[in-house]
């Protein structure tokens, strides 16, 4: 009811002014009614679309199989808790270089040494990017 009185009063007051003015406030009207639809939108679905995008995330746990590990070179060397660098060199298309870490609890604890050059295994990458990688004892030196 109060909305038909303030309507009925913008009448009112628009009687006397020229088509342009009359139509650029009902332009400007019905942007700020757009705008206001858009924030209660806005407001009532981002939290079901955080659910849903929390609960339908698949990255956080992709391992990749085996026949998709990537082969890689290190052009750091890694030893124990160190952060060293791969390149990734199976695509032929083109190379990445990723920071680089030792994939086994046990390798890093060990203090295995990694010199620059050997070939390695990206097994998967953490969090932060960090390609997880072992020795491949398959690929030559």
């Amino acid at each position: 009811m109060m909305i038909d009185q303030w309507i009925m009063q913008l009448k009112r007051l628009l009687v006397d002014q020229s088509t342009f003015v009359k139509g650029f406030v009902w332009i400007i009207l019905l942007a700020l009614l757009v705008l206001v639809v858009y924030v209660i939108f806005s407001l009532l679905f981002f939290p079901l679309m955080t659910l849903y995008n929390r609960l339908t995330d698949k990255n956080k746990t992709n391992v990749m199989a085996q026949n998709e590990y990537l082969i890689g070179e290190l052009t750091e060397k890694i030893q124990g808790d160190s952060i060293g660098e791969v390149m990734e060199i199976g695509s032929h298309a083109a190379r990445t270089v990723y920071p680089a870490k030792f994939y086994r609890t046990k390798d890093r604890e060990e203090g295995l040494l990694l010199a620059i050059g050997t070939k390695v295994l990206i097994i998967d990458f953490d969090e932060k990017g960090c390609a997880l990688v072992i020795k491949s004892n398959q690929l030559g030196e």
